[in-house]
């Protein structure tokens, strides 16, 4: 009795679905795909100020400057370009950089990251220097089809010691830098 009762139930739950599902057609779902330009990319120049610090835990101290920023970069298409960038004129720091930057835009703004390798030195009296890895956040925004606006943050140096001076103290050096840019 048992077997016949739950045979009647599985029979009753299967019939259901006979109802239930109605007409089940595969439907085939929408992939939207963001346009990428055709074009051969866009080559830039730009100047701006950077506002650098360098700070160290111990005797070397905290140092800061102001400084000119000198740029050129290529972007390959809205999502990925490569910058070089140079900042100084200071008094004592200066810093030589390329990246690569990743973009994401938004209209007529952008925000992006800057990725690479570069040399901070710091020149008061003696020179010292170290290159290693930099990084970036930053926006722009075009305020014409040929003239853009920015801001970024970007981190120089993030270690323990300096070009063998300081060596047990952290040493870090970031900037903040504004500017203006022109897309050939």
């Amino acid at each position: 009795m048992k077997k016949v009762t739950l045979s009647i139930i599985a029979v009753l739950a299967m019939n259901t679905f006979v109802f239930a599902g109605g007409d089940i057609a595969p439907v085939e779902p929408e992939i939207t795909v963001p346009e990428v330009s055709e074009s051969t990319g866009s080559f830039y120049v730009g100047a701006g100020y950077s506002y650098m610090n360098l700070d160290a835990s111990g005797n070397f101290g905290e140092h800061d400057g102001d400084a000119a920023l000198l740029l050129a970069g290529y972007n390959f298409n809205p999502y990925i370009g490569v910058e070089a960038r140079y900042a100084g004129f200071t008094d004592c720091l200066e810093n030589a950089a390329i990246y690569v930057k990743p973009m994401y835009p938004f209209g007529d703004a952008k925000v992006y990251a800057l990725l690479g390798y570069g040399e901070t030195t710091f020149d008061k009296g003696p020179s010292f220097s170290e290159s290693g890895f930099q990084w970036g956040l930053g926006a722009n925004y075009a305020v014409t089809e040929n003239i853009g606006v920015f801001a970024d943050y970007t981190k120089l140096y993030d270690d323990t010691g300096f070009d063998n001076v300081s060596v047990r103290e952290d040493v870090t050096a970031d900037a903040i830098n504004v500017g203006v840019t022109y897309t050939f």
